[in-house]
């Protein structure tokens, strides 16, 4: 089962970039941990290996910095020439507007331009299942609420699994404090990390496995 991760820097998570996606290519890619980063995406891929050994393959097409308008530019290649069993989306942080970033995007046309994304790769990779994941904050998190409300719409809309995130961080925050789960509010450190990498197992476990 071919399992690729789309999103942001939260997903990219200093990963080394092969030649075959579109990021900035830093080293030549091969199979390898380092080409997971060394976030959510390395610890999902080690726990799906650990029970089933040999039974996935783990893409992790994240690129920090990009806001959904980016993701869907380099779909075709980093998406749809890949033909995934299943695309897991994390996006939306970059895309609100905190006062400080003159490139957001509304949420009305990010919600546009979502469901154009999962429309389009329904048509493009019938088979694909399609996870999407809440954005979430800590810091300024009331400006990317809407983002998350929005993000769930959208996967109640076309049926699609949701991952929620916000109030598992919250609680995680609560327990073990911001410094050790979101560096900046915002970017994982492992604790963080692991929050997200449990709260999408459950979901795949459950709503794409089991269905």
């Amino acid at each position: 089962m071919k399992i690729l991760f789309f999103g942001d820097s939260i997903t990219d998570s200093t990963r080394e970039r092969g030649s075959n996606d579109a990021g900035r290519v830093r080293e030549e890619y091969s199979i390898c941990p380092r080409s997971y980063g060394s976030g959510y995406v390395f610890l999902t891929a080690a726990q799906l290996f650990y029970e089933k050994p040999n039974a996935y393959e783990i893409l992790n097409r994240g690129i920090g910095g990009d806001r959904l308008p980016q993701l869907y530019a380099r779909i075709q290649l980093d998406v749809w020439n890949e033909n995934p069993d299943v695309l897991s989306i994390l996006v939306g942080f970059n895309d609100n507007n905190t006062g400080e970033n003159p490139n957001f995007t509304d949420v009305k046309r990010w919600g546009r331009i979502y469901r154009m994304m999962i429309s389009d790769t329904m048509e493009r990779c019938p088979q694909t299942k399609i996870m999407i994941c809440e954005p979430f904050a800590i810091a300024r998190k009331d400006s990317i609420r809407e983002y998350a409300v929005e993000a769930k719409k959208i996967a109640e809309e076309f049926g699609l699994p949701f991952v929620e995130l916000q109030e598992k961080m919250e609680r995680a925050v609560e327990t073990y404090g911001l410094q050790a789960c979101l560096f900046d509010g915002i970017h994982p450190n492992i604790v963080g990390s692991k929050v997200i990498s449990d709260a999408w197992l459950e979901t795949f476990k459950t709503q794409v496995l089991e269905k």
